[in-house]
């Protein structure tokens, strides 16, 4: 298709991820595999698994047709914006039912399950996940200097219990159960990037309830991040 403007959108066939099998039916197994969820879940456990029941890769192709081809230009916004390199050239959708809620950015693709789409009528839910997937990106141009002090910083506000702050979901429409930066430095960064790249209104209210001591940091974390974002 010509508005794809030389993006591939491919369903991922393989082991792992992108497997088009479709469930045979609400088992036990399946609904359990999303009860920790359940508080976090817009529909119940059991409503998750007929969705990806009713929306195989065909059906889901065209019904998504129109957000499809928004995420690949944002995506290639992204790309230019950032400078990325190698750019991101491969847009995989996920319809395995065990990677639910994933998404990740892997040599020039990004993966992201279908359960966004089919979930969350809201564009800004899809729009977050693909910015943070490209954080990712942004994070691995970092030299080991940035990266270490990008790292006392998160030992720093996770020492001041902060973290709670740059965790993806609670910005994301009702998209509760995204971003962990409590993992790692990486997913800190990633979430960070995210954050202060597509909710920085929504950010900065929160700050007001900070500590005032704790401000600096907050304020060296966001120099960090839009720096390493404009780096060419």
């Amino acid at each position: 298709m010509s508005y794809f403007r030389g993006m591939s959108l491919v369903a991922c066939f393989l082991a792992g991820c992108g497997i088009t099998r479709e469930p045979s039916g609400v088992t036990v197994t399946q609904v359990e595999a999303l009860e920790s969820f359940d508080s976090l879940l817009p529909v119940g456990a059991d409503s998750v698994v007929r969705l990806y029941q009713q929306n195989d890769p065909a059906k889901f192709r065209l019904k998504h047709e129109q957000q499809l081809e928004d995420v690949v230009l944002f995506i290639d916004s992204l790309n230019t914006a950032l400078n990325i390199t190698p750019r991101i050239d491969t847009l995989a959708i996920d319809h395995s039912f065990e990677n639910f809620g994933n998404a990740a950015c892997s040599g020039r693709s990004i993966f992201i399950s279908s359960s966004y789409f089919l979930l969350y009528d809201d564009p800004s839910v899809v729009r977050s996940v693909i910015t943070h997937e490209f954080g990712h990106k942004v994070y691995q141009r970092l030299n080991e200097v940035q990266r270490l002090g990008f790292e006392e910083l998160w030992v720093q506000l996770g020492n001041a219990a902060l973290l709670y702050l740059f965790r993806d979901g609670e910005y994301s429409g009702n998209a509760w159960f995204g971003g962990h930066p409590y993992e790692s430095p990486t997913e800190f960064f990633a979430s960070a990037f995210n954050l202060f790249n597509n909710k920085e209104r929504e950010i900065a209210a929160r700050l007001q309830y900070v500590s005032k001591e704790f401000l600096p940091l907050i304020d060296r974390l966001k120099t960090t991040i839009l720096e390493a974002a404009s780096k060419r």
